[in-house]
């Protein structure tokens, strides 16, 4: 009765770099976010041991054992979680609870978008959306409220690692190919939504940013991002090291992170 890890190594990165954003920008790491982080991890770790029940309700019975082994160590990382919450529900903080029904309604709606299909664009995004909640926690146990300041932290990081989704997945379109080469046409069909999505970003985070201080200091923290991916789409091919890549955006979201410590004012 083996215990199921996440095997999304990226996603690991979508629910702490947020969170250690936005503790930071609030006023720095504290015992609360120490605890949120822990009862975190408990919730995260259930993530697939869910799946596969929700699997089994909802697509396919599992094997007896598959489904003790699911039942066992959802209730063991549930525990893991709610025993970590307690403390600070008992210090008030009960939006975090209120914070909880969009991730999970945001897990439900993944499954549903995947139960009988390979990860989307889509998919992909409405994982990070409920991944990404973790900024407005964090904010709310340091701070102890949830405010506009609030709301921006989040959103630059939703947009962030939204980045990372439509750029992986232009990667994966590219290597599934079936031609020889990439023409121009076919190139631009592959990569025209990672260019504007990015773009787009740039305009959003930039009027973020002039909404916020009248500077435009915070479009510095996208800056190494969306120029990796505007190159990548200049260089797309259809050979993709997968795990290569992979570091490299864990990379990203770590100078994200400090760029953004640094341009908040």
């Amino acid at each position: 009765m083996r215990a199921m890890i996440p095997k999304e190594h990226g996603a690991w990165a979508v629910l702490y770099v947020p969170m250690l954003v936005a503790a930071g920008l609030a006023g720095g790491p504290t015992w609360n976010v120490l605890l949120l982080a822990l009862s975190a991890l408990g919730v995260f770790m259930s993530y697939v041991q869910m799946h596969m029940l929700l699997r089994h309700v909802m697509v396919i019975p599992l094997p007896r054992e598959q489904l003790r082994g699911a039942v066992v160590w959802s209730v063991v990382y549930g525990a893991f979680g709610v025993v970590f919450i307690v403390p600070l529900l008992m210090q008030s903080y009960w939006l975090l609870l209120v914070l909880g029904i969009p991730g999970v309604a945001a897990y439900v709606l993944k499954f549903l978008l995947t139960r009988r299909s390979p990860k989307t664009v889509a998919s992909d995004m409405v994982a990070v959306f409920g991944l990404s909640l973790s900024a407005l926690c964090s904010w709310y146990v340091v701070t102890g409220v949830l405010d506009e300041q609030a709301v921006i932290v989040w959103m630059l990081n939703l947009l962030f690692f939204w980045c990372g989704v439509v750029y992986v997945h232009m990667k994966l379109r590219a290597a599934a190919t079936k031609v020889s080469g990439l023409s121009r046409s076919n190139a631009w069909s592959l990569a025209k939504l990672n260019v504007l999505y990015h773009l787009a970003v740039i305009m959003i985070v930039a009027a973020l940013a002039w909404y916020r201080t009248s500077t435009l200091s915070l479009v510095i923290a996208f800056v190494p991002m969306t120029a990796h991916a505007l190159y990548g789409t200049y260089k797309l091919t259809r050979r993709v090291a997968f795990r290569r890549l992979g570091f490299l955006l864990l990379a990203h979201s770590i100078v994200f992170a400090v760029l953004l410590w640094r341009t908040w004012q």
